[in-house]
């Protein structure tokens, strides 16, 4: 599946999450680290990091270009250590179904 996509009415939204994600992104933290271990994902985005910037066929020949995947880069593990946390907090208690409340995106 592709996750770029040009389409306005597609633009700043998610593309890859299923309807069920959708209302419950829970389940994509959850699926996400029953696959992957914290660690591994760390150095398999180091390992990533390291080509794109090092390789000789770099994509990113300016410093500047390099400095942005660095930036990414630890913008992405800072989200998947918060998505980690959150993965292995007890989700609140609702006192019944209609407390839950879906935020369209």
């Amino acid at each position: 599946m592709r996750s770029c996509n040009n389409h306005p009415l597609w633009h700043n939204q998610p593309l890859r999450l299923t309807d069920e994600e959708r209302n419950n992104p829970f389940l994509v933290f959850q699926d996400f680290f029953e696959s992957f271990h914290l660690n591994d994902v760390r150095e398999q985005l180091w390992n990533w990091l390291i080509e794109v910037v090092s390789s000789p066929n770099s994509i990113s020949s300016e410093p500047l270009e390099r400095s942005n995947h660095f930036y990414l880069y630890e913008k992405i593990e800072a989200v998947i250590e918060a998505c980690y946390i959150i993965r292995n907090q007890e989700p609140p208690q609702l006192q019944n179904e209609e407390e839950i409340s879906v935020v369209p995106v």
